[in-house]
């Protein structure tokens, strides 16, 4: 695949797991990576966030790899990190990582600034503490 076909699975990736749309985003997904989002992160985010969006706003790559500057938003109706809902709405960036092979993205991580978006929802940080 070249860099901007790899890229494209990415962004399907993205855009249907947002969207919700399992069928979709199996056909762009390795099936061990869809089973977990579908059946696992999709319904703790649903819990979690209403109106929740992400947006890639950069994104580079390199043979099956590619790293996604990610922007993210949500209004919080679930508990997250032990903070009660707070029906307040958050936003956030993060990084990225998943791998393609065979057209689907068949590994993925990311780091999120969770401490920012813990301080927008009002929680608060005890050092050494939960």
């Amino acid at each position: 695949m070249s860099t901007e076909e790899t890229k494209a699975v990415v962004r399907r990736f993205i855009d249907t797991f947002y969207r919700r749309d399992a069928a979709a985003f199996r056909e762009v997904t390795g099936p061990d990576l869809a089973k977990v989002a579908i059946e696992e992160w999709m319904p703790a985010q649903d819990a979690m966030w209403a109106d929740r969006r992400l947006d890639i706003t950069e994104m580079m790559a390199e043979d099956d790899w590619v790293w996604a500057r990610l922007s993210r938003s949500g209004r919080q109706i679930g508990e997250w990190m032990g903070l009660p809902p707070t029906g307040k709405t958050s936003t956030g960036t993060g990084i990225g990582f998943m791998r393609v092979a065979g057209g689907k993205v068949v590994e993925f991580s990311a780091l999120w600034d969770d401490l920012v978006r813990l301080q927008q929802l009002g929680g608060v940080v005890v050092p050494g503490g939960q």
